[in-house]
């Protein structure tokens, strides 16, 4: 059994947004599973069940509409598991 497993969630409109970024940037397309939203909402969705049954813990890579910044993420993230490895 894992002493702590993270799901991080994104929500689908933003995934949407960094991948069309993605492509004009780099000049490419989006691969047969992200040009399908409807599978990709049904994959967060499927996620977030998982993370709900197996009781991970889940980080909302989002707020308020927008991605959160990257450092705050990893704070987050970090927190998680510091607090872990001194419960061990």
């Amino acid at each position: 059994v894992p002493d702590l497993v993270i799901y991080l969630d994104v929500p689908t409109q933003i995934t949407e947004q960094l991948m069309r970024r993605r492509e004009l940037s780099t000049h490419t397309r989006a691969d047969i599973h992200e040009q399908n939203m409807d599978y990709l909402r049904l994959c967060r969705r499927t996620g977030l069940e998982a993370a709900e049954f197996y009781h991970w813990t889940v980080i909302q890579c989002a707020r308020d509409g927008a991605m959160r910044e990257i450092q705050d993420i990893h704070e987050e993230i970090y927190s998680l598991v510091s607090k872990c490895l001194e419960e061990r």
